[in-house]
């Protein structure tokens, strides 16, 4: 991840399975996380559960963001872009992908002016 606020709002959170525990990035510009999947998979859909998810205002879900994958770790293809999203939970198909490497970028981490991402949850969906 490209940053984190504090321990309790680490990046482990967005994986954890629970919407009770978040990622929390702060700063200026684009907040990246990415999630290795231990192997090459078969990906089809990227659930995210963003701020009101977690009981956090509507105001505070992200507003644009892009998903990456990468087999490698190092060459990633852009595989969704999102600039006007207000939902608490975006169910985010893509095209069907092989990698190993999801890579979530915000642009946008809220519908105003504040700049610190809230993600409480990443599920990353595929085929056997």
């Amino acid at each position: 991840a490209s940053s984190f606020v504090a321990p309790g709002e680490a990046p482990k959170f967005a994986i954890d399975g629970d919407v009770n525990t978040k990622w929390c990035a702060s700063g200026n510009g684009t907040h990246t996380l990415t999630i290795d999947l231990g192997t090459v998979s078969t990906i089809s859909d990227v659930i995210i559960k963003h701020a009101e998810a977690g009981a956090e205002s509507p105001a505070l879900n992200t507003l644009s963001y892009r998903i990456q994958v990468s087999s490698d770790g190092q060459n990633y293809k852009e595989v969704l872009k999102v600039d006007k999203n207000n939902k608490a939970v975006t169910n985010n198909p893509i095209p069907v992908t092989k990698g190993r490497y999801v890579k979530l970028l915000v642009d946008k981490p809220t519908q105003n002016s504040d700049k610190a991402a809230r993600i409480y949850e990443v599920e990353i969906m595929g085929l056997n």
